[in-house]
């Protein structure tokens, strides 16, 4: 696990030529727009509704004393909530958007780096392969909407654990983001059991992945690059552990 999860941070890195000498750059352009633009509502959820939720957590707080306390706290959980809520399904979102450039560009990279791998695909395609990936897409997003409402709730019950708290829900996303990310070649050889045996046993990789993935959507420009970034680093991994 520790070598899967180093080599998903690094691979980021040491997969950046692949833009080039593969020509992947045609694949980042429309995702990128998709991301920007879902970037920018985001943060302006954030700014405009963050105050407006944290006025609602406070009217249940029905006495004077800390009073003011208790509103800038309910202000700050309030934008927090909703930075993570919009963070959660605008990464979804953006990768069910990009899922048909993604897609492509992993073959690609496949094509180049493994092509002895094409005689053990399957015939995850067309209809199949769209409900395929809705199937797993629901099933992840419920998985971790359970668990980061688990964690808020008891990250607002029990403040001194919300640094704590914080932290899992990052890590929680940063894992099922970086699952999206490997399923974008491992659709092209397991059903959903099997994809997710796969990630289970390299949980590892899907982290380090997923958490270069979710750092980068935190800052304006991440938003553009990654996607891209994300499958570019992640395929040629998977495709080495592909038994």
């Amino acid at each position: 696990m520790i070598k899967d999860f180093f080599d998903g941070i690094s691979s980021y890195f040491g997969k950046m030529a692949n833009f080039s000498r593969l020509g992947l750059w045609k694949y980042a352009f429309v995702p990128s727009i998709m991301g920007l633009l879902f970037f920018g509502g985001v943060v302006f959820s954030a700014i405009n509704f963050g105050d407006d939720l944290g006025s609602l957590m406070t009217s249940w707080y029905k006495w004077s004393w800390g009073a003011s306390f208790v509103a800038a706290i309910a202000n700050w959980i309030g934008g927090l909530l909703m930075v993570v809520v919009g963070l959660l399904i605008s990464k979804y979102v953006v990768m069910i958007l990009a899922a048909p450039f993604m897609g492509p560009m992993s073959a690609k990279i496949e094509s180049h780096t493994h092509p002895e791998l094409a005689s053990f695909q399957t015939t995850n395609s067309g209809a199949t392969g769209f409900v395929r990936g809705l199937r797993i897409t629901f099933r992840n997003l419920f998985r971790e909407i359970f668990f980061t409402i688990f964690l808020l709730i008891l990250g607002f019950v029990l403040p001194f654990l919300s640094p704590f708290t914080t932290i899992g829900i990052f890590l929680i996303q940063s894992y099922y983001a970086g699952y999206g990310n490997m399923d974008v070649t491992l659709e092209r050889f397991y059903g959903v059991k099997q994809s997710s045996k796969f990630v289970r046993r390299h949980s590892g990789l899907a982290l380090g992945n997923g958490i270069v993935f979710m750092l980068l959507l935190m800052i304006g420009i991440g938003f553009l690059i990654a996607p891209p970034l994300a499958t570019n680093a992640v395929t040629e991994d998977v495709l080495s552990r592909i038994e």
